[in-house]
């Protein structure tokens, strides 16, 4: 409605004014009166105490069309003025009804409004908008929206200038959080909410949520909450002052396992993780075992930044005094009884600073070669040997530097310990006329404590200085054939050798070459139904040559403690990659072989590889005892016909005596959709013959069936059986249920019940 008007009072004293006073009050008397003449009036002008006018000039027709006129020009001049500032302002009413304009607050007065303002749009039950300000204020079931950001309150207001908005009672969704809080100031992208509570997925039992005096809020990047509280559904947790959450992290991380072991008997694993400062996640892991006890320890999660510097890692850790007899829990690997104090840790970190210096460590501590084999079974399968090293490696701009440590903080096992190892590696670079060089230095203090183990071994140390270099020359012989001749030489020398010798050096030379031959065919051949777009096949050939000649001298001098190791795999001939220096027999090999791969066009860009090929196999001119003249043929072989599909082989043939000595393969089939299931083998020449079977098909959104199935042909016998069932609760909790039948292994058999629990997505 329009201003009241009274009749003008008399002054007591008659005010003196300027030329521009007088002007500037003639102009706003002029203005007034011409506001007051298009505002439409009550029908009944005694009721505002004024004397009724000539209808003529006061007509009801005219005073519409006046006003009507009047608005048209505020709306007019509003657009005009938004327009120059670079956006369109579209203010209108769902239901049509009429704009008013309140002269005292200078505000047009819009029901069931709708604001537009590129690309944000604000709905409410009335908008009043002030287009001197430019600040929209609303009222009733606000919903102010820009892209995917939407924003719920029962009032506030919003300024188009600086996109400032203030709300009161205010809910927010941020795919997957929600957001509920009594007022919120800020913009679309970055504000506070006071009183507030932040909830992964939406309300409801078992949610984990975050009440909080305010929180902080980034779009797309993270939230930091004041006294705030952890809580599950409405059962609190943990309180947390102050800490600072990314968006694509939950809140909460739970992992509980159940069920029966005839090992351990009933038990009940739960491991949570809260944070406690960004990108730190800290709480308890805690088992509960019926016939063993109670593991507690502390286990942390991290993934965060400071500075230049990025910090990941992971820690998981339990003690328990086990209270089973003797004979329950058995022996080790090394045929010894297991004590009751018994626990473990397993930390492993990974640091970056700016682009030259990582940092990689991994601490495993058992206190037994079967703890984790009793107590944290469903990592046993990724984890079966423990290693404890620190490296930290700086890389410049043609070199590499590491210092290594590797420690062996377990008594159960033979360890090739390293304190330190120091290397700097010369990285293969080009040089003129066309040769190209690389090598590395090196020292090492080395110990092993076999006797601990043996009593028939002696405990051994040594210290060794190392350095190689190597140069070689790349010749283009055709378009398709290449050349490379290799030369290098290796020094070593041991600082306490045996044999009574204070110190010992030994000189190893190589000589030999590459030949690389490379061809391709393309085939301009389509399938839809296998997603290929043209084919092309590449050929490789490569012949390999290394010999270094004298390479086991000194064998009587030297600690054989970097010596090789089992191995199905081909290993490397060159004198610089070489590991087991302390091990080394006279090498004169030719390795020959071939590789292929045939390959698509992918619709995201490149090339996809739908076979892969590799042959290899080497002649021996010189040989270890017990060796032939040839090795077995290596070849690995790769199938992936289409997405679904995936076939992987490795099989090693003997061809002095035509038999297969191992095969092992696997057999993918994947629909991300519904179902998945591989089957594989595992064939060792009088050592293993296995069989596997894995699957998964899902019922609906909420249900899948799982399995899993060992069988050894050597024993005959289905060693591994395992049915499950995984449910899916409200996205946001995943269930397992899963029984076991497990025959002939060590410390488990018969029957098996457990219940897996983890939180798995927000």
């Amino acid at each position: 409605m329009g201003p009241e008007y009274s009749r003008p009072r008399r002054q007591s004293k008659p005010r003196i004014r300027s030329k521009a006073t007088h002007r500037r009050a003639h102009r706003a008397a002029s203005t007034a009166a011409l506001a007051a003449a298009l505002v439409p009036r009550s029908a009944d002008p005694a009721q505002r105490g004024i004397a009724p006018r000539r209808p003529s000039l006061f007509a009801p027709n005219r005073v519409k069309l006046r006003s009507s006129i009047l608005l048209s020009v505020l709306v007019l001049g509003a657009c005009m003025r938004t327009l120059a500032a670079g956006e369109a302002l579209d203010l209108t009413s769902s239901t049509n009804k009429p704009i008013e304009f309140d002269y005292n607050s200078k505000e047009m007065i819009v029901a069931d409004a709708r604001l537009v303002y590129g690309d944000l749009t604000l709905t409410a039950d009335e908008i009043r908008y002030n287009d001197q300000t430019g600040q929209a204020n609303a009222r009733g079931n606000l919903v102010l929206t820009r892209g995917d950001v939407r924003l719920v309150a029962d009032e506030g207001t919003y300024t188009l200038a600086d996109g400032k908005v203030r709300l009161k009672n205010t809910r927010a969704g941020y795919y997957p959080l929600y957001l509920q809080g009594r007022s919120l100031e800020g913009n679309m992208k970055e504000f506070t909410l006071t009183d507030a509570t932040l909830t992964y997925g939406e309300p409801g039992f078992l949610t984990p949520t975050v009440r909080a005096s305010s929180i902080d809020f980034v779009q797309g990047k993270n939230f930091k909450a004041h006294h705030a509280a952890l809580r599950l559904g409405s059962i609190p947790l943990l309180p947390l002052p102050v800490f600072n959450q990314r968006l694509d992290a939950p809140p909460l991380e739970t992992e509980i396992r159940a069920g029966l072991r005839s090992s351990i008997g009933t038990f009940l694993t739960v491991t949570t993780l809260a944070p406690v400062s960004a990108g730190v996640r800290i709480g308890p892991n805690i088992g509960l075992f019926s016939k063993r006890g109670v593991l507690i320890g502390p286990a942390a999660r991290y993934d965060t930044q400071r500075g230049e510097t990025t910090f990941t890692g992971e820690l998981r850790s339990g003690w328990i005094h086990d209270f089973a007899g003797s004979n329950r829990r058995g022996l080790d690997s090394l045929d010894q009884r297991i004590g009751q104090e018994r626990g473990l840790i397993d930390w492993r970190h990974l640091q970056t600073t700016g682009e030259h210096l990582s940092v990689m460590a991994q601490l495993a501590y058992w206190s037994d070669s079967e703890v984790v084999r009793d107590f944290d079974r469903s990592r046993f399968p990724r984890n079966q040997q423990p290693e404890t090293f620190v490296e930290a490696t700086y890389a410049g701009d043609n070199t590499l530097g590491s210092v290594f440590v590797r420690a062996q903080p377990n008594d159960f096992q033979i360890t090739q310990r390293r304190e330190p190892e120091l290397s700097v590696q010369l990285l293969t670079s080009p040089q003129d006329l066309g040769f190209i060089h690389r090598g590395n230095v090196g020292f090492v203090s080395l110990h092993e404590n076999a006797a601990t183990f043996a009593p028939t071994l002696s405990n051994l140390s040594s210290k060794r200085f190392d350095a190689y270099y190597g140069v070689e020359r790349p010749t283009v012989l055709a378009p398709w054939l290449t050349l490379t001749p290799v030369a290098g030489a290796r020094l070593t020398h041991y600082l306490s050798p045996l044999g009574g010798k204070d110190d010992y050096s030994r000189v190893l030379g190589q000589f030999g070459g590459d030949l690389r031959g490379h061809a391709y065919g393309q085939f301009e051949v389509k399938s839809e139904r296998w997603h290929i777009d043209g084919l092309r096949h590449l050929l490789e050939p490569f012949v390999q040559y290394r010999y270094i000649p004298d390479a086991e001298k000194g064998r009587a001098y030297i600690p054989r403690i970097d010596r090789s190791v089992f191995s199905t795999r081909l290993q490397p001939i060159d004198l610089g990659e070489i590991r087991f220096l302390d091990d080394l027999n006279e090498i004169n090999t030719l390795r020959y072989g071939l590789e292929q791969r045939l390959q698509t066009r992918d619709p995201k860009g490149g090339s996809r590889d739908l076979i892969a090929l590799t042959l290899a196999q080497d002649l021996r001119f010189a040989r270890r005892l017990g060796e032939h003249r040839s090795s077995d043929l290596h070849a690995d072989l790769a199938l992936m016909p289409a997405r679904w599909l995936r076939l992987d082989f490795f099989q090693r043939l003997n061809l002095q005596n035509p038999r297969l000595e191992e095969f092992n393969s696997g057999i993918t089939f994947t629909d991300g959709e519904f179902w998945s299931a591989r089957f594989g083998t595992q064939f060792l020449r009088d050592q293993l013959e296995e069989y596997t079977l894995d699957g998964q098909i899902r019922l609906n959104e909420r249900y899948a069936l799982t399995g899993r199935w060992r069988f050894d042909a050597i024993d005959n016998s289905l060693y591994e059986q395992v049915y499950g069932l995984r449910q899916t609760i409200r996205n946001l909790w995943s269930i397992e249920y899963q029984i076991a039948f497990l025959e002939g292994q060590r410390h488990e058999n018969g029957f098996q019940f457990r219940v897996s629990l983890e939180v798995f997505k927000f």
